[in-house]
């Protein structure tokens, strides 16, 4: 942290807000360089081009304090925030991305920087189910939500309990999960290829909620995908099939 001593408080405030020592700002500050940032389009992480920006960086106040040899004291950190418009090299598509540094946030392995991006390139979209049960609806929605803020342990509970819920649905009640999921597959519910997918998501569950086990995001991607596949071959293709039977 970096130490301002003052010794008139007001004083030194009103000239610190007067003359915009404490925070400055610049118009295009970082326009024409290339960042390496994601494209959705594209689906990699690409040259994107900074059309303009606007540029803010000053200090932030920590904390204060007070002696009778030096006056007021603070305790600042440094910051900047880049705001820009960029373009993808690949497909043109116009974004913005917000580049960030603050000074308490370095460490031996952080820099202290970090990058936001709206609308989020990597931000995954619900899926529209028409067969879902009601049971289920609630659940899919905070799993996606959690999935996009980056709760991946919240994620991994929630594609656990819809692994119970399915077995719920299925009026299967009695004994732990393991025991419910070979249930269903003596029931005719799964067959032995869904037994072993809903397994291997009941793993990802307890390691989270049991073991305190941080998955990552690339597991709950894929954990994501097989609860999406699950959901359209007991739910949705058989929907669509009694609907099909209806028509004739």
């Amino acid at each position: 942290m970096n130490k301002i001593i003052r010794i008139n408080y007001y004083y030194l405030q009103e000239i610190f807000l007067n003359n915009g020592e404490r925070m400055k700002t610049e118009e295009n500050y970082s326009k024409s360089q290339i960042v390496q940032t994601y494209c959705k389009k594209c689906g990699i992480k690409i040259n994107h081009l900074i059309l303009m920006d606007y540029y803010i960086s000053g200090k932030d106040v920590l904390d204060t304090d007070f002696d009778f040899n030096h006056g007021h004291i603070e305790y600042t950190a440094d910051f900047f925030n880049d705001y820009q418009i960029i373009k993808c090299s690949g497909c043109n598509t116009i974004s913005f991305r917000s580049y960030n540094y603050f000074s308490e946030y370095q460490d031996p392995h952080n820099d202290g920087t970090w990058e936001e991006r709206y609308p989020n390139p990597e931000e995954r979209i619900k899926k529209d189910f028409n067969y879902l049960p009601s049971l289920f609806e609630h659940i899919y929605d905070e799993i996606i939500n959690a999935y996009n803020n980056k709760c991946f342990i919240l994620c991994s509970a929630g594609i656990r309990a819809f692994v119970e819920g399915i077995c719920k649905e299925k009026g299967i009640n009695n004994g732990n999960l393991e025991q419910k999921i070979n249930k269903m597959q003596e029931n005719g519910f799964i067959n032995p290829q869904h037994k072993d997918i809903l397994h291997k998501l009941r793993f990802l569950g307890n390691d989270s909620i049991h073991e305190l086990q941080i998955p990552t995001k690339k597991e709950i991607v894929i954990a994501i995908d097989i609860m999406e596949h699950i959901i359209e071959s007991l739910y949705e293709i058989l929907g669509k099939v009694k609907n099909l039977k209806r028509g004739k």
